[in-house]
């Protein structure tokens, strides 16, 4: 296009540039807002049953009635034999039914919410933060009502699970610094840790060992903690995934002989599954900050004092929660490698501060061409990981060939990365 076109746009009269623009947003307007209501109605047109729920448990009378169910079930449990992995779970789970639609409701009245303001938001309208809260309540909730007593190190993990949790809280009020949010982390990290929380990945019985390993663990539940809050990008993703990785990693150390983590992520799987039903495609409501950083700690605290393996096969501490938290671990590896290499991120600051859409979940959203493929292709990948996880569980190698398949799987992550990349790049950081 020459000058000479451009003097002659010039030229237009400033009256009609604005009512142009004031028609093309108002349009625009309409046009969002009316995909926002199309949305919402499908929604309620694929989960009529859904809707139901969510009228019944907000009505006062179905509030009580399943409060009553679950005081009744926690008199009698003893007397009609159901077990307590059972009644931990399904309690929970009725307690997230109870508390999320509620928390939906006290979302939109506080307008603690998240609009789709921002080009990186792949929401519509304006949708309830307080998910998290309903979690937190149906988790604590379901081990008071069991009158269960776990070790004191896992008090001390619900503890600073409820405080991380109220962190997140102000966080989506006010909007906290991400450094005061490390902080917090930091500081309830090393009390877990000093109260007995820790991997085990090098030998417990030496100095050296124990000191690695609670720094390991430092490191691990920071970086979990983030890790599960940076995958909250997708409808139904941190909650699935959540309920997968404490499942599978609970599993584990039950069969090695280590039964509370068994019993704790039951409650944490239960209000997962609650709440599932309404944070699936579409989202109803979403975990927000407060219940990213809790469930995140939790899980976190809980993988780290996994039995992963039997002494002399430290090979499997390595592979086997690499397998199992794949997602999340690579996640976070494949921002950093791309982030640094496409100059978007300098510093440690910078890292913290940048937000965008180049997380696997983005990626495969973008590959795939479908919100809800993209989420579901995820649990099947760590469904089959965790699989693949039992199976070497039960394996007797030696050191070389048991460190040379953890590598190997390392190096084919890496490697797929880089393949995944090289598809998605454009999409995710949006290079023309």
């Amino acid at each position: 296009m020459n000058i000479a076109v451009f003097q002659e746009k010039d030229k237009e009269p400033e009256e009609k540039k604005d009512s142009v623009s004031e028609e093309k947003e108002k349009k625009d307007s309409l046009k969002k807002e009316g995909s926002e209501n199309e949305e919402f109605i499908n929604h309620l047109k694929i989960s009529p049953l859904l809707n139901k729920i969510r009228l019944f448990l907000k009505n006062p009378l179905g509030f009580i009635l399943l409060f009553f169910l679950l005081f009744f079930m926690n008199s009698f449990w003893e007397k009609f034999g159901v077990p307590q992995t059972v009644f931990l779970l399904i309690s929970s789970f009725i307690l997230s039914l109870v508390f999320t639609p509620s928390m939906l409701e006290l979302s939109r009245i506080l307008g603690i919410v998240d609009r789709s303001d921002s080009p990186r938001k792949i929401h519509f309208g304006e949708v309830g933060k307080l998910g998290g809260l309903a979690v937190a309540l149906a988790f604590a909730g379901a081990i008071i009502l069991s009158e269960n007593s776990f070790p004191y190190k896992y008090k001390i993990v619900m503890v600073s699970g409820a405080i991380i949790a109220f962190v997140g809280l102000l966080d989506d009020i006010f909007g906290i610094p991400a450094k005061l949010r490390l902080l917090a982390q930091f500081f309830l990290a090393i009390w877990v840790i000093d109260n007995g929380i820790s991997l085990r990945l090098f030998p417990v019985g030496e100095e050296w060992g124990k000191g690695l390993n609670e720094v390991l663990t430092l490191i691990w539940i920071i970086g979990f903690t983030n890790a599960y809050n940076f995958i909250d990008g997708l409808d139904g993703l941190a909650s699935g995934l959540g309920i997968i990785i404490a499942l599978s990693s609970s599993i584990i150390s039950l069969l090695n002989g280590s039964p509370e983590v068994f019993l704790l992520s039951l409650p944490l799987c239960g209000a997962l599954l609650g709440f599932l039903f309404f944070n699936f495609f579409p989202a109803w409501i979403f975990l927000g900050d407060i219940g990213a950083q809790f469930c995140g700690f939790v899980l976190a605290s809980l993988t780290a004092d996994v039995a992963w393996a039997s002494r002399g096969e430290y090979w499997k501490a390595f592979l086997l929660p690499a397998m199992i938290m794949w997602f999340l671990l690579f996640d976070m590896i494949q921002i950093t490698i791309f982030r640094i290499k496409y100059g978007f991120v300098k510093s440690f600051s910078d890292w913290i501060a940048f937000t965008g859409k180049d997380h696997i979940h983005h990626r495969l959203m973008f590959l795939l061409k479908s919100h809800r493929g993209a989420v579901l292709f995820i649990y099947l990948s760590s469904v089959f990981l965790s699989f693949l996880a039992f199976i070497l569980a039960g394996l007797k190698l030696n050191y070389i060939l048991g460190f040379s398949l953890a590598f190997l799987f390392f190096i084919s992550s890496v490697l797929l990365l880089f393949s995944l990349d090289s598809k998605t790049r454009d999409k995710a950081f949006s290079i023309t």
